[in-house]
C-alpha cells in the first residue's frame, strides 16, 4: 500500500469530533495571523506617511514646503530664477516690439524655460538655505559644500569652490563683471563664531579677496559667559567680561579693487569707533571719487558702468534708501536713487502700500535715469495681487507674485521709459 493510501485510510478512521477541534484551532491560527500582517502593514504606512511629511516640511524633499515663493535674478540676457520645491530655470524672450498677451501665438514672440537643476533652495532637514546669483559670465547656486556655476546659455553645472568647512546661510552677491562675493557662517567643532565675506573669481573659481573674517573660539565664549554668570553686575570683571563677548571685531580688509573699463578703483578700509562703523572709501591713483562711503561688496555691472551700494553702516544712509553710486568708463560718476533691476541707462524701483505723487497709485513703478537721477512713473494695468520684488535688464521687467512671475516689456517714449506691456502672466507654466 502506498503511504499516500495509508494516510487517507488513517485520516478516515479518526472520529469527527478531532477533525472539527483540528479545524478550529487551524482558523485562530490562520486569523492571528491575518491580524498581525494587518498591523504590521498599518505600522508601516503610518511610518512611511510620517516620513513622507517630515521630509517635506524638515527636509525640502518630495517638491514641498522648499522655499516661500518663486524669486529670481536678470543676467547676460536672461532671467534665472527659482521655484519653490521644483529647482531653477532660465527664461529667454524674443519679441519684435509690437507683441502683447492678446497675440502670443506670433511668430515674432518667442519664449523659453530651461530647467536647470532640481531640488529646494531651502534645507530644513541641515537648517540652512542656499544661495544663487548672477553677473556677465554666467550663473551661480551654492548647495552643500559647493558653489556650482552655469555658464549663460549652457545647462551644465560646474563645480567653481569649495568650502573650507560646513556652511549654514550662505548668500552670494554680483561683484563686478565676472566675480562673486560670498557671505558665509562656518560651522565646526570648537567654533563658537566664524562669519566670512570673501571674493571668488567667477570663471577659475579662485579666492580673490577676503574682505570681512570675524571669529570667536567656542571655548572663549563659555569661559566669558561663565564670568557673566558668576560675577555681579557692575564690577570689573563683569563689564570686561561683557565688552569682550560683544563687542569682538573683525578683521576687515584694508583694500579691495575693482576695475571699470581702464579705470582700477580701489576701496580703501576706513575705519569707525565701533565694529558696525566699519567702511570704505572709494579712491582711484589715491584720491577721493566721494565725499561719502560705499559697500566693498554687492557691486553690479550696468552696461560698461559699475553700480555700488553706498555705505549702509555708520554713513548716516538708510538700508532702504537703496542709493548707489554708478561710476562710468570715461572718468564720471553719480549718485542716484536705483535699486538693483538696472538696464544700460535707466534702473527700476517699485512703491508700494502708499500713494505717490505723481505716480498715483499704490502699486507704481518708476524708473530713474542714471546719468541725472531723474524719475519717471510708468503707466501699467495695477494688478489686483500685491507684489514683492521687481527684477529687470532694460528692456523686460519680471515681478514676482506670492506664487508666480510675470513679464512685462518697457515701452519708451523718445527714449524714456513710459509704460509696461504684459506678455506672460505666469512664466513658470512654460
Amino acid at each position: 500500500m502506498k503511504k499516500t493510501e495509508l494516510l487517507l485510510d488513517v485520516i478516515g478512521e479518526a472520529k469527527d469530533e478531532y477533525l472539527q477541534e483540528i479545524d478550529a484551532r487551524m482558523e485562530r491560527v490562520r486569523r492571528r495571523r491575518m491580524w498581525k500582517r494587518g498591523l504590521l502593514a498599518a505600522c508601516l504606512i503610518l511610518i512611511f506617511g510620517f516620513m513622507v511629511q517630515f521630509v517635506a516640511v524638515f527636509g525640502g524633499g518630495f517638491g514641498a514646503n522648499c522655499s516661500y515663493g518663486p524669486q529670481g535674478i536678470s543676467a547676460g540676457g536672461y532671467f534665472y530664477y527659482e521655484l519653490p520645491g521644483d529647482g531653477f530655470f532660465r527664461y529667454s524672450i524674443e519679441d519684435d516690439d509690437t507683441v502683447s498677451a492678446d497675440d502670443l501665438n506670433s511668430p515674432s514672440f518667442k519664449e523659453k524655460s530651461t530647467r536647470l537643476t532640481g531640488g529646494c533652495l531651502i534645507d530644513r532637514m541641515k537648517n540652512t538655505w542656499y544661495s544663487f546669483t548672477a553677473n556677465d559670465y554666467g550663473f551661480y547656486y551654492s548647495k552643500g559644500s559647493w558653489i556650482y556655476r552655469i555658464r549663460h546659455g549652457e545647462t551644465k553645472s560646474e563645480k567653481l569652490y569649495r568650502f573650507e568647512a560646513k556652511v549654514t546661510d550662505p548668500y552670494m552677491y554680483p561683484a563686478g563683471a565676472n566675480d562673486i562675493a560670498v557671505e558665509v557662517n562656518y560651522e565646526g567643532q570648537n567654533v563658537g563664531l566664524h562669519n566670512e565675506l570673501f571674493i571668488i573669481d567667477g570663471i577659475t573659481g579662485d579666492r580673490k579677496t577676503t574682505i570681512i573674517d570675524e571669529y570667536v573660539n567656542q571655548e572663549e565664549i563659555d569661559k566669558l559667559r561663565f564670568v557673566l554668570t558668576s560675577r555681579d553686575p557692575g564690577t570689573e570683571e563683569y563689564d570686561k567680561a561683557f565688552d569682550q563677548l560683544y563687542s569682538h571685531t573683525p578683521v576687515f580688509a584694508e583694500k579691495v579693487t575693482y576695475t571699470v573699463g581702464d579705470r582700477t578703483l580701489e576701496l580703501i578700509l576706513k575705519e569707525g569707533t565701533s565694529w558696525f562703523d566699519y567702511a570704505y572709501r572709494l579712491t582711484e591713483n589715491g584720491k577721493e571719487l566721494t565725499e561719502f562711503d560705499v559697500e566693498p561688496y554687492d557691486v553690479r555691472t550696468i552696461g560698461d558702468s559699475l553700480s555700488f551700494a553706498i555705505g549702509r553702516d555708520g554713513n548716516g544712509v538708510r538700508d532702504y534708501d537703496r542709493d548707489s553710486l554708478i561710476v562710468r568708463p570715461d572718468g564720471t560718476q553719480n549718485r542716484v536713487f536705483a535699486s538693483a533691476q538696472c538696464g544700460r541707462d535707466y534702473c527700476l524701483n517699485y512703491t508700494q502700500g502708499y500713494v505717490v505723487t505723481e505716480g498715483g497709485g499704490e502699486q507704481t513703478i518708476s524708473a530713474t535715469r542714471l546719468s541725472d537721477g531723474k524719475r519717471f512713473y510708468l503707466k501699467w494695468d495695477t494688478p489686483t495681487q500685491w507684489f514683492y520684488s521687481i527684477c529687470s535688464d532694460g528692456k523686460y521687467l519680471w515681478v514676482t507674485f506670492g506664487d508666480r512671475i510675470a513679464c512685462y516689456r518697457i515701452e519708451y517714449q523718445n527714449d524714456i521709459p513710459s509704460s509696461l506691456t504684459l506678455l506672460n502672466d505666469d512664466i513658470t507654466h512654460q
